[in-house]
């Protein structure tokens, strides 16, 4: 399972999702940060539909979405209870 954090450098509200995402790590979870500018990034998120920034999707290990949250960061509660399900 691995938790990705869709963000960009010029966008206000990314800040706190990149801080998620660290929370998120020291409780030992698998994160993956993709620039939306940069061509991976991009790729990732067209797959997922994401079309604005912050996002985050909680995947499985056959990188299907079991949550996403579009143009918000939720809390880290929320995030863990679907990663540790």
């Amino acid at each position: 399972m691995v938790v990705k954090i869709f963000w960009q450098e010029q966008c206000p509200n990314c800040p706190p999702a990149k801080e998620l995402g660290r929370k998120l790590e020291t409780n030992g979870v698998d994160v993956a940060y993709y620039d939306v500018k940069d061509l991976v990034g991009l790729t990732h998120a067209i797959k997922h539909s994401i079309r604005s920034t912050p996002a985050v999707v909680v995947a499985d290990d056959d990188d299907r979405e079991l949550k996403i949250w579009r143009s918000k960061v939720p809390s880290l509660d929320e995030v863990k209870s679907f990663v540790t399900k």
